[in-house]
């Protein structure tokens, strides 16, 4: 009987282990692509676009994500199965020099500064929300980027440029941003 016993104890150890190890994989922390992703989904929901009667309530919300990585991959993979109000995502891969007809957002993860620049001025004229990374995006005329600061993700908003295009930043993302700007002033990088 003890002998039994002894099994059984092993045989729940074993599966403890098992179940615990799942557990802890699956709590495992974010990567700092993964937490960025993130962001991008809830920027889109703290953002208001001119009325555009040429959509249908049920129409797909559509997100270009222009350029690569691993920030723009886990961007891509994490928006794919999510939803807008009752507008699912439609996520496209594009390149700088495609159109952004008929997108509602872009992640640019684009690092030249002249096509940066050339998809920042698109989307201004297109009211598409750009998303980007990195201290000087919204200096160039990004509406929001994405930066790491001690470790941490945050986010600068630049008022200007999102009201050049047409769209309403709520003020509640406002009140959790790093900075906000309200200079559509670029740096001297366009040649």
């Amino acid at each position: 009987m003890s002998e039994r016993r002894s099994i059984t104890r092993r045989a729940l150890l074993l599966l403890a282990t098992l179940l615990f190890g799942v557990r802890v994989e699956a709590q495992a922390p974010m990567d700092e692509s993964q937490v960025k992703a993130r962001f991008v989904y809830n920027f889109l929901k703290f953002v208001e676009w001119p009325p555009d009667t040429s959509l249908a309530a049920r129409d797909p919300f559509i997100v270009v994500i222009i350029g690569d990585g691993a920030t723009a991959d886990a961007t891509a993979h994490f928006l794919e199965s999510k939803s807008i109000g009752e507008r699912p995502l439609l996520v496209l891969r594009n390149r700088s020099d495609q159109s952004l007809t008929g997108a509602r957002a872009a992640f640019v993860v684009e690092p030249d500064a002249k096509k940066l620049h050339r998809v920042l001025d698109a989307a201004a004229v297109a009211r598409v929300l750009t998303i980007g990374e990195g201290d000087s995006f919204t200096t160039r005329g990004g509406v929001i980027g994405l930066i790491v600061e001690d470790r941490k993700v945050r986010f600068d908003v630049d008022t200007s440029a999102a009201q050049n295009a047409g769209l309403r930043v709520s003020s509640k993302l406002l009140t959790l941003t790093h900075a906000i700007r309200s200079s559509t002033d670029r740096l001297g990088d366009r040649e």
